[in-house]
């Protein structure tokens, strides 16, 4: 239950093996590779240029990725709810380079694919296309000449529109230059809506410039699509392209839907280009000789001795394991066993420990689950928690992050049954409204009702709070003492543990009967405090600067009272999911006790403590980390550790059978 010990690793293979071992490294998942520095003193020793082999992977992968999405568009693939959490597939050595070696003819299908998807998407637009087409020359469907038509060489044709509804005695009346004059014209209203009216007007030559300065006059346009045919003719051509883009879609999309076996093989293909592109990525960080190649990294302690062996047997090549020096700065990996273990992604996702940090899991664990089940207390809520989460781990065995998300939610559950127990709540006070089926059921708080006795609840959430920044400076004193700084344990810590001790001792002598109790409080704590101020300031080399170092260093206990204020969120959180949950159950027994109350109150029950517990598990995840990052951390934590990252087979889908996955 610590940080993994590490070891420096240096491998010198033969070139001609480099790709086998590199594959080798990268199943068994351990060797987390360091860039190899060339020197000018070290001549003749290049390093591989992968970039654009990785460019070329990423692009496929992308388009892997894009055909997937394609066959779930037009083949979506039945999955339940649970298939997130399911493991990868296992699959051999062999199966692996049996699909390996169709991986080109994979991704040319996946390219195949995406083109068949793109001109789907063309023909699509040019349907949608010929549609509009035909519909918006539908209104000119009984014109018997093209829109573009301009007439012959006596003739002049006008076709267009006008604004407005108009009839043909009005239009011929819009036509006369003067009221006793007409102009011999053939004029025939095409269409006339409320908005718009089609006309076609044929005059002779002589007419035209009085035809034009007419309808300039009354808003006349061409129309919006100018025709070479008849408008009918377009209208059953644009209709016989469009059954022939739909039968062609219909096809496309049936010989997609019938490449929905490729799913397996397309999904292999995109974990086979994720390992290629990280193995090229790690060809970067190894340097090469004409005839050898240089490998560095480092390795978990445990693991070198079995990999330098297995390495030994399999190739000729040189393996040295040694302890890393005071400047390497070996990444960090943790080793715990539940229920620490659940609780690294947390730490991790703070700050990885350095050197000189001690792994925090363990101890931040048993504050982690005490104070998530505190804020979210309530038995009903935590029974469905550890229930669902140990369902999950059994019969879906998911693995990685998701198997220790449903550990720790699962530890966080029974948590929540313990403290719900305790103040007797489950579902709200969903068993003091049993009374609505007929009879009263009333399940007492095992300790109190922090809902009639809040101010109790306020101070259980002080005193764990101050618990856990005691443990914190404990930390930082045993680190302290194991670096040889005693010391700098006893002034820096110790003497703040006096100061606390006096100040408990004050407290307590208002709730207990102890003679003198609040006189020996305040002599001890004033002794820690002296303490503080003649060792706080040691470092400085003057009188004044070790005086206000002390006082500086007494100034710190107001962040310490401020801390411990921020734990007020444990009593905050305990009652709102206890008096919402409450609330819910009042409402959904205002239907009564008739037909329609208790399909009501079921209704009700499910819908409003479904909301009520995904809002403070949510606020319990996160108000919990920041106590931790906060409040704990702050007090030993320094951080700025690199993350154990090895070459591994960093895959989604699948998984080879020999895959070591435990650090």
């Amino acid at each position: 239950m610590a940080k993994v010990s590490m070891k420096h690793i240096e491998i010198i293979a033969l070139l001609t093996d480099g790709k086998s071992v590199v594959e080798l490294l990268q199943r068994r998942g351990i060797v987390d590779l360091t860039q190899y520095e060339n020197t000018e003193q070290q001549k003749g020793i290049d390093t591989f240029d992968t970039s654009q082999s990785i460019q070329l992977f990423e692009r496929n992968s992308t388009t892997v990725q894009q055909s997937l999405a394609i066959l779930d568009e037009y083949a979506p693939e039945k999955k339940s709810l649970l298939t997130s959490f399911e493991p990868r597939t296992p699959i051999s050595t062999q199966e692996f380079e049996e699909l390996a070696e169709k991986a080109d003819q994979i991704i040319h299908n996946a390219y195949e694919l995406q083109r068949i998807h793109q001109k789907i998407s063309e023909n699509r637009a040019n349907l949608k296309a010929r549609i509009q087409y035909a519909e918006s020359l539908e209104s000119w469907r009984t014109l018997e000449v093209a829109t573009k038509f301009k007439g012959t060489a006596l003739t002049t044709a006008f076709i267009g529109t006008l604004p407005g509804e108009w009839d043909r005695e009005q239009l011929l009346e819009s036509l006369k230059p003067d009221p006793n004059t007409d102009i011999p014209a053939e004029v025939e209203i095409v269409f006339s809506f409320r908005e718009q009216s089609g006309i076609f007007i044929l005059c002779h030559q002589d007419y035209k410039q009085l035809c034009t300065q007419a309808l300039r006059k009354i808003g006349f346009a061409q129309p919006l699509i100018l025709t070479d045919k008849p408008p009918s003719d377009l209208i059953e051509e644009y209709r016989r392209t469009a059954d022939e883009l739909e039968k062609e879609i219909k096809r496309l999309t049936s010989h997609i839907q019938n490449r929905a076996d490729m799913r397996r093989q397309l999904l292999f293909a995109l974990d086979y280009l994720s390992m290629r592109a990280d193995k090229y990525r790690a060809l970067q960080d190894i340097a090469i000789t004409r005839q050898t190649m240089i490998i560095k990294g480092y390795i978990p302690a445990e693991s070198a001795d079995p990999l330098a062996q297995e390495l030994n047997e399999k190739y000729i090549l040189n393996v040295t394991v040694t302890e890393p020096d005071e400047e390497d700065d070996p990444p960090v990996a943790f080793k715990n066993s539940m229920p620490a273990a659940a609780l690294e992604d947390i730490t991790s996702s703070y700050n990885m420990p350095s050197k000189t940090d001690v792994d925090p899991n363990p101890v931040m664990s048993f504050f982690y689950y005490l104070f998530f089940g505190l804020m979210l207390s309530d038995a009903g809520y935590g029974v469905l928690m550890a229930l669902a989460c140990g369902l999950i781990l059994k019969f879906k065995k998911p693995e990685g992050n998701m198997k220790r998300n449903m550990q720790k939610f699962m530890l966080c559950g029974l948590s929540t049954v313990f403290w719900g127990s305790l103040f007797g709540s489950w579902f709200g006070s969903f068993v003091l409204k049993v009374g609505l089926f007929g009879q009263e059921i009333s399940l007492s708080p095992l300790w109190f009702d922090p809902v009639a006795d809040p101010m109790k609840l306020l101070i259980l959430s002080f005193v764990l709070g101050f618990v856990q920044i005691v443990v914190g400076l404990g930390v930082k004193f045993y680190m302290l003492w194991s670096n040889g700084d005693r010391l700098g344990a006893i002034f820096d810590i110790g003497f703040w543990w006096v100061v606390f001790a006096g100040i408990v001792m004050v407290l307590a002598s208002s709730m207990v009967s102890v003679p003198s109790l609040d006189t020996v409080g305040v002599v001890v704590a004033v002794t820690g405090a002296a303490g503080l101020l003649l060792t706080q300031g040691r470092s400085s080399p003057s009188i004044p600067g070790k005086i206000l170092g002390g006082l500086g260093s007494l100034y710190g206990i107001t962040g310490y009272f401020s801390d411990i204020l921020s734990y007020c969120r444990l009593m905050a959180l305990g009652l709102v999911t206890g008096i919402i949950g409450t609330v819910v159950n009042t409402i959904g027994s205002m239907g009564g006790k008739g037909i329609t109350g208790i399909p009501l109150f079921i209704i009700v029950f499910i819908a409003g403590h479904a909301i009520n517990l995904s809002i403070n598990a949510l606020g319990a995840y996160v108000h919990c980390n920041r106590l931790q990052y906060v409040e704990f951390f702050s007090k030993f934590y320094e951080g700025g550790g690199r993350l154990y990252s090895p070459l591994k087979v960093n895959t989604k889908h699948y998984k080879f059978k020999e895959e070591n996955t435990n650090v």
